[in-house]
């Protein structure tokens, strides 16, 4: 069968953030249960060892005990009360299939019944047929597959990494025809690659996925970084939409993200974890999300003060990852938050 062509945004039905926002709980969960890459592609901060050695940044394993720990206080404070966050992804910045217990979480987050969609985003490269038994069996939802080369040279020219390509799109092909409940979705991360090489992406893997797409990437995703100094910026957003500049994320009102060491921080573009709003290791999930730290950096979005965060001032993300624009709702959600201007 062939995949359909779509981003993978536009395969659910999506609520009007600005009518629900703030939320009792996150729409989205995102859990950096490894952060170690085992590539150092180009479009992203892992290929800039000297921003990571200048930030000190470190990067590692999520115990499997602290994962659990968080599955067990999800479950007390929502999933209990017959909350369910609608998305449980267990990856940020890293390859999480490099973690020796992926299975197992997936398992285990899906036992405790905490989300209603388990998913996971991967480069693919470690996907043999026993990982993929392993992840179906135990209850994956989406696997996400982010697919940096056409070729073998491509893979040495933008990841720095040696790839059997045949193999590789053999294992992907592996799970596919065995995926039973899980979607896969391939995409393929355009940094100004001509419109033959996105034809041939589409030609090698559109039997191997539910839904394909190429997901043009932002130059600015990465700060502090030389990343935009490797990208072919193509004006348009990750799904090809138009580029509109907003001045209030709305990521800050439906996604949690926690790092490896179990601290909630900002967002996913903050790969320093410089913004951080809790740790889970001594803190309810529930008091972070509805905590004063957090509630500022909303506040200060919703009041035009975006541009007073360093990380937010230069950030395209709010505008090219998501089709979300709550910028005409923000005394509205003001008002619900019980603050003013």
């Amino acid at each position: 069968m062939t995949a359909i062509r779509q981003g993978k945004i536009f395969s659910r039905k999506r609520v009007n953030l600005g009518t629900v926002a703030p939320l009792e709980l996150p729409f989205s969960i995102q859990i950096d249960i490894c952060s170690a890459c085992n590539l150092k592609c180009s479009f992203c901060f892992h290929s800039d060892q000297q921003a990571i050695a200048q930030a000190n940044a470190k990067f590692g394993k999520m115990p499997y005990s602290l994962f659990c720990s968080i599955m067990d206080d999800i479950k007390r404070e929502w999933a209990d009360r017959g909350k369910k966050v609608k998305k449980l992804r267990l990856f940020k910045i890293g390859e999480p299939l490099l973690h020796p217990q992926v299975c197992d979480m997936v398992r285990y987050a899906k036992e405790a019944e905490v989300a209603e969609c388990i998913e996971i985003t991967t480069n693919g490269t470690l996907l043999e047929p026993e990982m993929s038994d392993q992840l179906i069996k135990a209850g994956l939802d989406i696997l996400n597959i982010s697919v940096n080369g056409i070729n073998e040279a491509q893979y040495r020219d933008v990841c720095q990494y040696e790839l059997d390509f045949q193999r590789f799109r053999q294992n992907i092909k592996y799970f596919y025809d065995r995926r039973d409940q899980c979607k896969v979705f391939i995409k393929y991360s355009d940094i100004g690659y001509r419109q033959d090489e996105k034809d041939r992406f589409y030609q090698t893997f559109e039997d191997c996925c539910d839904e394909i797409f190429v997901e043009t990437i932002s130059s600015t995703l990465w700060p502090d970084t030389n990343v935009k100094d490797k990208i072919v910026n193509a004006g348009v957003g990750t799904y090809g939409q138009e580029l509109k500049q907003k001045k209030v994320c709305p990521f800050l009102f439906t996604t949690m993200v926690i790092n490896d060491r179990g601290i909630a921080h900002l967002c996913c573009v903050d790969w320093k974890s410089a913004y951080p709003l809790g740790d889970l290791k001594q803190e309810r999930i529930s008091q972070i999300w509805h905590g004063e730290t957090l509630s500022a950096y909303q506040r200060m979005h919703l009041t035009d003060g975006k541009n007073s965060m360093e990380i937010c001032r230069n950030c395209e993300s709010l505008s090219a990852n998501t089709t979300d624009d709550i910028d005409g709702y923000a005394d509205e959600i003001l008002e619900r938050m019980g603050m003013q201007r």
